[in-house]
This record gives structure tokens, C-alpha cells and sequence, in this order.
């Protein structure tokens, strides 16, 4: 009898699980994966800097005055700071025109944490909605089978007429199952859809060519930043209170918000990556739509999961015979069990369908 230390049950209480069944491929897990991962990092970036830090700090007549400078540094925050529109530099200050209609209001500095919390979630939406819908189907016929089987051969063989059982009982039945999936996809991007038009009310409709004009900044360096016009660092503020004698005093303070030069690079960032993410999602539903209407790529596909069996009857006997729902189940299959198993596996259900 080998003896168990409490070291070994504590080891294998934390031991890390690579048995995860995979049940989407790369650009859905960039979705709910990466980009959440991505927006998560920013906010609680942004919010460790504003609880750690000062994110902003006022000048006026009464800067002397420490507990007045506090007082007006937390109204500043919490009411809406604003800047003048084609404000010029000039002598490093910007050049004011005093005009209402010139005015360029700035709230949303507060909300970016939440609102970077609020669309990391919604990228996972579409990822637990299809882990509901797709209920475990992977993980059960791909028991024991995912990744490389070190055992004996006679288990491997049962694990594997075990699937190709299932897989010939269940044969044309899976079109809800591929129906929920691409249904998922198009969430995918109906949703990253939805958060760069919410992201660009968000900024005061600025963000669509955002990036563009950054780009266009740094090939032409001009005097004016266009990063500084969606997140000014310099702002104006304007302070109330009753002096001496009952009248109101209008304080205008001068503002600087720090987070700011953190946010120009954490929007800029964001909008390189939805730009990437939406062209890779487009792309994989434009080839999921081949697949449907059963086009040439569909014969592609069905080639690439059979790269390992070079008969041509099979490959042939699967474009005739299988349905959207069959392939995308093999299609899942193929990315959970090793490679020379999915082979014996095409093979297996070839001479029985």
C-alpha cells in the first residue's frame, strides 16, 4: 500500500484540468474570450489609477485655500466639465473664444470604468447563450476520448464505437444544434456591432474615425492633437457658491484630467481591435454561409477535417451525405480528440451511414 500525504491531496486539489471540451472555434473564443479579457484589464486599470491617484485637479483664485481646492476639485468631478471647440494653441494655452454655441460639454470621463465593465459582459453573452443551447453535447461523446488516449488499444476502441454509435443513431438530427451555433455567430456580430455604436454615442459620435484621424495625426504631426479633442486634458469648470453678502460668486476654474492620457490610448487600442474583430467575424460567417448553401467550401472544409484520410470515397460519400448540423458535430469532434483517433472515427462512420 503506497502512503498518501496531506501534501499530495493538496496538490491534487489545486491540480489544473486541461480536459475543457472545445465546443466553438478561434474567432467565437476571441469574442468571449480575448476581448472580454481585454476590456476587463482596461477597467480595472482606469479604476485603480482614479482610486489611487488624483484624476483631476483645479485651478483657481482660491488654490491657496487647501479644503475650498477640494471642495471644488469634487464638484468638478462629479458635474460636467466642458472645453471650447477649435480651440487653437497658442503660447502652449488654448486660444478661447467665448461663445455659448462654442461650448463642448465632457461627462463621460466618470462612466468609463462601467462602461468598459458593462461591454466586457456583453462579449460573453453570446458564449453562455450557446454553452446553454449546445448542453454538454461534447463533453458527453468525447468523454475520456479528448486530447492524446495513452491508454490500451482495446479501451480506445470502445471509447471510439462508443462516439460512432451516437453519431449514426443521431445522423440528420443535429440542425438545431448547427442552427443554434450560427445563430451564436451572428450575435457575435450583431453584439460588437451594437458596442461600437454605443462606444461612439458614448464619446460624442467621435469615436467611428477615432483611429483614422490618430493615424492621420501621426503622419502629419499639426499643432492640434485630435486625441485631445475626444479626451481634453485641459477643461473648464465653473464653481457656485453665495459670498459675503448672499450674492453668487462664479469660481471658473482651469481642470486637469490626468485619466485622460490614459483613456486617448485605451480607445485607440479598442478601436484597432473591433476594427480587426468584426472583418475575422464577417469572414467566418460569410464562410459559414458557403457551408449552408453548400457551395464550394463546402467540399474544402470536409477536405481539411480529412486531411488524414486520403480516400476519396470517403470524402466524397460525407459532401453527399452529411447535413449543416453533421458537419459542424465532426467539425467539433475533429478539434477534440487526437488526430489518428478522428481518422479511425471518419473511417468508422463511413462504412456504416
Amino acid at each position: 500500500m503506497i502512503p498518501i500525504s496531506p501534501f499530495d491531496i493538496i496538490a491534487k486539489s489545486f491540480k489544473v484540468c486541461n480536459d475543457k471540451p472545445v465546443i466553438d472555434d478561434y474567432i467565437f473564443q476571441c469574442h468571449y474570450k480575448l476581448t472580454t479579457n481585454i476590456l476587463l484589464t482596461f477597467c480595472i486599470l482606469v479604476t485603480s489609477i482614479n482610486l489611487i491617484g488624483n484624476p483631476i485637479e483645479c485651478i483657481t483664485n482660491s488654490s491657496k485655500k487647501t479644503e475650498m481646492q477640494k471642495v471644488i476639485n469634487s464638484y468638478c468631478w462629479m458635474s460636467s466639465l466642458y472645453t471650447y471647440n477649435n480651440m487653437k494653441p497658442e503660447f502652449g494655452l488654448p486660444k478661447i473664444k467665448n461663445n455659448e454655441q462654442n461650448i463642448r460639454s465632457h461627462s463621460y470621463y466618470k462612466w468609463v470604468p462601467f462602461m468598459l465593465f458593462f461591454q466586457a459582459m456583453t462579449f460573453y453573452v453570446p458564449h453562455w447563450i450557446w454553452k446553454i443551447w449546445e448542453g454538454g453535447k461534447i463533453r458527453m461523446i468525447t468523454n475520456g476520448m479528448r486530447g492524446f488516449c495513452a491508454g490500451p488499444a482495446k479501451t480506445r476502441r470502445l471509447k471510439q464505437d462508443r462516439l460512432v454509435q451516437y453519431f449514426i443513431e443521431s445522423f440528420h438530427t443535429h440542425s438545431t444544434y448547427a442552427f443554434g451555433y450560427i445563430l451564436c455567430e451572428i450575435m457575435n456580430i450583431f453584439n460588437i456591432g451594437v458596442n461600437i455604436y454605443i462606444t461612439h454615442k458614448f464619446l460624442g459620435e467621435s469615436f467611428l474615425t477615432y483611429g483614422i484621424e490618430v493615424f492621420k495625426y501621426y503622419q502629419h504631426p499639426s499643432y492640434f492633437n485630435p486625441m485631445e479633442d475626444i479626451f481634453p486634458r485641459l477643461t473648464k469648470c465653473n464653481f457656485f457658491k453665495y459670498g459675503p453678502s448672499g450674492t453668487i460668486q462664479n469660481i471658473d476654474a482651469m481642470c486637469i484630467l490626468a485619466q485622460n492620457v490614459l483613456n486617448e490610448k485605451i480607445y485607440l487600442l479598442i478601436w484597432i481591435w473591433f476594427l480587426i474583430l468584426s472583418i475575422m467575424s464577417i469572414f467566418a460567417l460569410v464562410y459559414r454561409i458557403s457551408i449552408i448553401t453548400q457551395i464550394l467550401l463546402k467540399t474544402r472544409l470536409l477536405i481539411n477535417m480529412s486531411k488524414f484520410t486520403n480516400n476519396k470515397r470517403i470524402i466524397s460519400m460525407l459532401v453527399r451525405k452529411f447535413q449543416v448540423g453533421d458537419y459542424i458535430l465532426l467539425n467539433f469532434i475533429g478539434k477534440n480528440v487526437h488526430c489518428i483517433q478522428f481518422k479511425e472515427i471518419v473511417e468508422e462512420i463511413y462504412t456504416q451511414v
